[in-house]
């Protein structure tokens, strides 16, 4: 057993993620499609659990709510085109080191996870415990007393989550500079995006309110 960050799966992202691993498997001419597809469902995923959710659990200005939404349509664009433009041409043998990334992470359904199908990958002891303290502090109705270790820790998720996930991959296949710089513009967009939403929320947030938020993300870090 170890420590992993497990994403909740909906049924569109299950569903996405199945379709592109039988396709490859039986040799599909559209799995490059499939994979792109399955991307999609997943930033969708990842975009509502650190930029809609949070925003949807605090009282925020009309400024605020207009950064979050710049970066949710930011974030998703980004996400959306850089996908294509990278898989797009991707044969399926050039596909192989990518599915084991996907078997890896899809955690399906099963005795182990109470039934529900998770995207997973493992993380070290060090942000676990961090992280598992911050979550106590803020059940604890404590938060507030290092609201600095809360935002370090989810700003820690959000990272960990933008590489094992999504940059993992894009390793896995020949890029050209020009759509590597693209890539890396992007990337750097989405993280400062996520950080900045992140911030905006949590620095203002009163112990009850941390209860809730960080009760909200505590569920993610999990056992495999």
């Amino acid at each position: 057993m170890q420590n992993v960050v497990a994403i909740p799966a909906n049924p569109a992202l299950v569903n996405s993620t199945e379709d592109f691993l039988h396709a490859v498997e039986h040799g599909r001419k559209d799995s490059a499609e499939k994979f792109i597809h399955m991307a999609d469902h997943l930033t969708d995923r990842v975009i509502s659990l650190f930029l809609v959710e949070p925003a949807n659990m605090a009282n925020l200005s009309s400024g605020q709510k207009k950064v979050i939404d710049f970066a949710v349509s930011t974030a998703g664009k980004a996400s959306s085109m850089l996908t294509r433009q990278i898989f797009k041409k991707v044969s399926n043998a050039e596909f192989a080191p990518v599915v084991e990334n996907v078997k890896q992470m899809y955690w399906q359904a099963g005795e182990d996870n109470n039934n529900h199908p998770y995207i997973s990958f493992p993380v070290d002891d060090s942000f676990a415990a961090d992280f598992s303290k911050a979550c106590s502090l803020c059940e604890e109705g404590r938060g507030t007393e290092d609201v600095a270790l809360v935002t370090r820790v989810m700003g820690e998720m959000a990272d960990k989550i933008i590489d094992e996930v999504f940059l993992v991959n894009t390793k896995e296949v020949k890029i050209g500079f020009v759509t590597q710089k693209a890539l890396n513009v992007g990337v750097d967009g989405s993280r400062k995006a996520v950080h900045s939403v992140n911030n905006k929320v949590l620095r203002d947030l009163n112990n009850d309110e941390l209860k809730g938020y960080m009760g909200h993300y505590a569920t993610l870090l999990m056992k495999r």
